[in-house]
This record gives structure tokens, sequence and C-alpha cells, in this order.
């Protein structure tokens, strides 16, 4: 259906105000920390406090880690146990309990405390690096354990009767040697030199998450093995004996604790608060250790604030960024997502923040055939408690608010036609139970919740929802995005360079309603360019318009437009004849292919070893241009499974459609006269096309 010309639509464009900033990643000096909102006016430090604080430049900032052989290192103490005949239960029992521990601790943060504060922006950078090695300090204490083990044996199994005894030592042990020890250490890392070394590592993190404070410099774990191990090594020293359950439990609680005053909130009680609270001084909050990633110099406690008042480096911090969010029942716009396997799930923040980031993990272990069996069951049990799950809210040109909600449906959901009814039931169900509890009334359909087969492109929910006695009058617009994924790709097309003088382009899906609005687009514009479409029914009538059923003859096309998945084993024995031919003239099998253009989503790189000159690349892929426009905030760009600063068309679509007042569906045919109108309102809000490195 195609946009009104509403005056409307064009007052809201003309009260479009940008927010220039620069948004970088945290190891990109003052500018992040001010970004991401470490200071706020009443505590930023003077320039007269902050003088005498060398300038350090972070030597840590690119720093990749290899993850590949991170198996063989957990399993590596199991062997070494088996060679030395110490027991392997211990350390495993406590590595796994801790790693447990961590992984919990940072989704339920995520999901009651952080998901919903737009404002904390976690650059991706940060992220790759945390999650590469917030594990690393486990690994390592588990090979710790190995020598002492061997060396003390009654250190880990004494009798299991001494476990109470041994566990008020430890208290007592790090009270009195571990907290004054680490309080001094982090003083001695806070040094210019040692900061560089080692302890930048860490800083590098602003906008800090629990496991942040596992996120070390390698070297740094052995400083903080020698100053924790006092806590249980002391007690057995003086009293002979100790309990590896003493020791695991530490750590985990360790880990908690340290956990805690990573998590970025704020916890006022006038119990911690208070200057006449012992309190005060015995245990920190969350604030005391943002204060210190804050001001890098103040706030040096572990878990006690008491060493901090005792030397003078004490100081006030206060968390301000969630006091200016809107309110937390606003929800203007429901982009309705879904899942799409095993692999999707992972890749999902609520599982794992670490996985926001970066391309679509496809399943590599399982045949698809199995893990859509397995994701079918994990889908019926999640629907036997919720219908739909709620993913991160953001905010949108500073003064609405969007947000992903998933259906609890899964592929094959989506693949056998006898549950279409259901998915479609679902999909209005989610409107209205929205549309009663924020007022809700604009909502954009995911990828696989707009299929023709499912719905014919959105228009039977736009139905459903008319003919529903409870909706038929709330004003609800639904809407696919698709107009604005027509445009990405077809101004993709052109704006490769000679593209005019391209004679022929190949092209899968383009009897889909994306293809059909972008070869209508590129027929009208280049009159004299032949498509060659891929398929066995035809739905294009137009002179330069081919079809073919051999999909090698895509090797006879410079260009090729991927817009339909099909199975790479249909790709692999397609291309198998001509893999490793030559590409020149001058030999007997050339092969005109140079570039395949991608927008099938989930993105799935095909198979192209053998052929030299051919390059394929997912497009339909926008830029946010976040030095230029400001018009999202929120935790991950919107965009799950794509790098920082990206978002998909049609998602983004979806949001101008909000942004601008839209009143009518946009669902069945893509109106192509549309396209151009969309295209211009995402350039005025900062969107681009992700550039082809071609």
């Amino acid at each position: 259906m195609c946009m009104p010309t509403s005056k409307k639509a064009s007052a809201s464009s003309s009260k479009l105000t940008t927010v220039v900033t620069s948004v970088g990643d945290a190891s990109s000096s003052s500018s992040a920390i001010i970004a991401n909102n470490a200071y706020n006016n009443n505590t930023r430090p003077s320039k007269e406090e902050t003088k005498h604080i060398k300038a350090v430049t972070s030597t840590h900032s690119d720093y990749v880690r290899n993850t590949d052989r991170d198996l063989l290192w957990f399993l590596g103490p199991a062997i070494i146990c088996q060679l030395l005949g110490t027991p392997i239960y211990a350390i495993y029992a406590i590595g796994i309990a801790r790693i447990v521990s961590t992984r919990l601790t940072l989704t339920l943060h995520y999901h009651f405390f952080d998901k919903d504060n737009y404002l904390n922006k976690l650059p991706q950078k940060q992220l790759e690096r945390e999650g590469d090695d917030y594990l690393v300090g486990t690994l390592l204490h588990m090979y710790a354990q190995i020598p002492l083990q061997w060396l003390f044996p009654a250190m880990f199994f004494s009798d299991a009767s001494v476990i109470g005894s041994s566990a008020i030592r430890t208290l007592f042990a790090h009270i009195l040697l571990v907290e004054p020890l680490y309080y001094a250490a982090h003083r001695w890392l806070h040094l210019p030199e040692n900061m560089k070394a080692m302890h930048g590592f860490h800083h590098l993190s602003i906008s800090t998450l629990p496991s942040t404070s596992l996120v070390q410099n390698f070297h740094e774990h052995f400083v903080y093995v020698a100053v924790f191990g006092p806590a249980f090594f002391a007690p057995f020293l003086l009293f002979g004996e100790m309990h590896w359950t003493v020791i695991g439990a530490y750590l985990v609680l360790f880990d908690l604790i340290n956990a805690y005053g990573h998590m970025n909130i704020k916890y006022r009680h006038p119990i911690f608060t208070s200057k006449y609270s012992p309190f005060q001084y015995l245990f920190y909050t969350p604030e005391f250790h943002l204060g210190h990633h804050a001001f890098f110099r103040a706030n040096y406690a572990l878990f006690m604030p008491i060493w901090d008042h005792m030397f003078g480096t004490w100081r006030a911090y206060q968390k301000t960024d969630t006091d200016n969010l809107l309110p937390a029942k606003q929800q203007d716009f429901v982009f309705i997502g879904h899942n799409a396997g095993l692999a999707h799930f992972l890749t999902c923040p609520e599982w794992n923040v670490y996985a926001a980031y970066g391309p679509f993990r496809t399943f590599n272990y399982l045949p698809y055939e199995v893990e859509f069996l397995l994701c079918n069951l994990v889908g019926a049990f999640c629907r036997m408690v919720m219908s739909a799950y709620t993913c991160s809210r953001y905010m949108i040109n500073e003064k609405l608010i969007g947000r992903v909600i998933c259906i609890c449906r899964t592929p094959i959901d989506y693949v056998d036609p006898t549950r279409y009814p259901l998915v479609n039931r679902d999909i209005v169900q989610l409107i209205k139970t929205q549309y009663k509890a924020h007022g809700t009334r604009c909502f954009g359909l995911g990828n696989l919740n707009k299929m023709k087969q499912l719905n014919d492109g959105g228009q039977l929910i736009s139905d459903m929802v008319k003919a529903d006695p409870y909706l038929k009058d709330k004003g609800i617009n639904v809407w696919t995005g698709d107009t604005m994924t027509a445009a990405s790709v077809y101004h993709q097309l052109i704006d490769l360079p000679g593209f005019d003088r391209i004679e022929s382009i190949f092209f899968v899906g383009a009897n889909g309603k994306i293809g059909n609005a972008v070869c209508a687009k590129l027929l009208a514009s280049f009159p004299n360019l032949k498509i060659k479409i891929y398929s066995l029914s035809h739905t294009l009538d137009h002179p330069n318009v081919t079809y073919t059923s051999d999909l090698a003859d895509l090797l006879n096309h410079k260009v090729v437009v991927l817009g339909k998945q099909l199975s790479l084993r249909k790709y692999a024995k397609a291309l198998a004849p001509a893999r490793g031919a030559s590409s020149k003239k001058s030999e007997m099998t050339p092969y005109k292919c140079r570039l395949i253009l991608d927008y099938t989503v989930p993105y799935v790189p095909i198979d192209l070893s053998g052929f030299m000159n051919i390059e394929h690349h997912q497009i339909a892929v926008l830029e946010t241009s976040p030095n230029t426009s400001n018009f999202l905030k929120g935790h991950y760009d919107i965009g799950f499974g794509l790098q920082q600063h990206q978002i998909y068309p049609c998602h983004a679509g979806c949001i101008i459609n909000t942004l601008y007042g839209r009143d009518t569906d946009e669902v069945g045919e893509i109106c192509v006269k549309d396209m151009m109108t969309m295209w211009k309102r995402g350039l005025e809000l900062g969107l681009t096309n992700k550039p082809l490195k071609v």
C-alpha cells in the first residue's frame, strides 16, 4: 500500500532534529567517557584534582585473543592431573561453578536491570574484547590449583568436618589480609607504567558489565593470584587444614560480589550511603566502584571502602544516566521478531550479550534438520510459560520508544503450512496485548513473520486486525518495511562503479515482492538493462526479462543478485563443473561473474573456492552514521546479528514510518513510487548503505 501524501508526514519531517555526537569505543579517550555518561556535572573531577595524572595511551585497544583452542585449554587440567596423580573433581567443580555463576549473573543483570537503559551504549570493541577474555582468569586459576593440590593435598582434601571452621578463618583472612593487600596492589596498578602495561586493559571498559570484573590483562591475573591466595593459604599454614569446598565457595562468592560492583546500576539505601552507617565503610555499592572507573584515581578498595576513607581516596559518585529515561511504560513501536534456529538463539543478547554483534552465526555442528527439530522442542516448552519474549527497548529521535518483541515460534512453524494459522494468531494476539499494556499502535513484521506463504506479505495480518472486534477501531498500523529494503537494494546496485554500462544481471528471487519492485525500478531507470531470472514461474512480463531453470547460468553475468535462500548444495552442484576454471577470455571455459550481491536474511556465505575472481557480499544493510546522526539510541544499534552502527532496512523502514507518523498499513506488494521517498527520508536521518569493499 502506497503512502498517503499528507501534511502530517511533512510536518513530522520538518520537526526532525539530529544530535551530533561522537560515540566511539571505550578506548577513545574522554569523548567516549562523556558520551557513555561515565561523568556527570556533580562528580566530574576538576583540573586541579587531576593535574597529577599522567596521560597514558593504552597498548591494548587493538588486542585480539585467539579463542579457537579455549576448549583444549579447559580440558588441559584433566590430562595434567592424570599424569601427576592428583584428583580432578575439585578443579572442575570449582571451575564449572564459577563459569555458570558468571554467565547466570551476566544474563540476569541484563534481563532485570540493564536492557531497558537505552542510554547505556555497549560498544562492539568492548564486547568482543570482554567476550574473549572474561573466562581467562577462571581457566588460569584451574591451572594454578594443580601444583597446589599436588604439593599441599591437605589444603584441599582435609576431612569434611573442617569445612565450617575453615570458612570462618577464610572470612577473617579476607578481611584482614586480602582487603588491605588489594587496596595497595590496586594503587600500584594505577601507576602510569603499570596502567599502561597491565591495568589499562580493564579500564578500557567504560560501560561496565558484571563480567567486566573478570576482564584483566593476562599478566595482571598473576598479581591477583598473589593478592587473593592468602584468603585460604594463610589459614592452611596456620592451622594445617582447609577444604576445597571452602576454596570453591570463596571464589564463587568473590566473583559474584565483584560482579555486583561492576553492575551498571544505582543502589542508594541509607544503610550503605549514610555517613553514620558502618556499612558505608564495610561494604560497597556499584556506584562506589563505578566512581573508580570514572575518576581512575579514587575508590581503590575491593569490597570495603574503609581503606579509601582511611587514606583519603574516597570520592562520592552518583550514576545519573537513568534519571532521564523516558517512562518505562512508553512504547511507541514494536518490531515483531521470531526465532530462526538454535544459532539465532545463542546470539541473542538476552542469553549472551557478548554475541550481540557480528554476522549471524550459522550452526556448524548439526544438520539444519536436527537443529530445527531441537529448536522446535525448545519453542514448545517456551510456549507453555509465555507466548513472546521482549528484547531491549531503544529511543527514536530523542522522543519515541521502540522495542523488539519475538513470538515463541521457530523455523518449523514457518515451514509447516498447517501451523500458519497458529503463527498468525500469535502475531495478532501480541498486537492486542501490547496495545492493552502500552497503547502501542505501530507494529513491524520481522523476516519470517511476513512471508508470502504465511500471510501474503502481512496482508492477512492487516485484515485480521481490521476484523478483530477489539482492535478494529484502535488505529493499528502494520508495516513490513520492505519498501526501504527494496530502495536499499536498488541503490546498492546503481551505485556500483560502471553499473550503467552493465548489459545484464542474474537475479535469484526476483519473483518475490522485493525482487519485483527492484526489477521494476531498474527497468524503468535503465531501459537497455537485461535481467535473467532463475525461476520456473514467470511473473514479470517485460521484453528485457528472461527466465531460466539453470542455476549455473549465473556465471554468464557479471553481477548476480540473490533475494531468495537456496540450499548451499544447489550452488555447489550448479557450480561444480566450472570450479577451478579460468575467467580469462583466452581460455576455453571462461566465466563472466565477478560479484554476487546477497540480501537474504540470514546471510550465509556460498563456497566459491576455485573461483578466484568472484566475490560474494551481503547487501541491504544500513549504517546509522553515528558521527552525523544519533536518531537511534540503544545497546546494540537495534539490528541484532550485525556490526555496530548497522541495521536491517526493513526494521529501519518501520522506524521511519513511526517517526513520520504514517497512518496507513505497508503490507502486500511494494509501491515502487514510495521507494525514493523512503530512501530520501532515510538519508535525512543519516542512514546509508553499508559500503561495498569490492
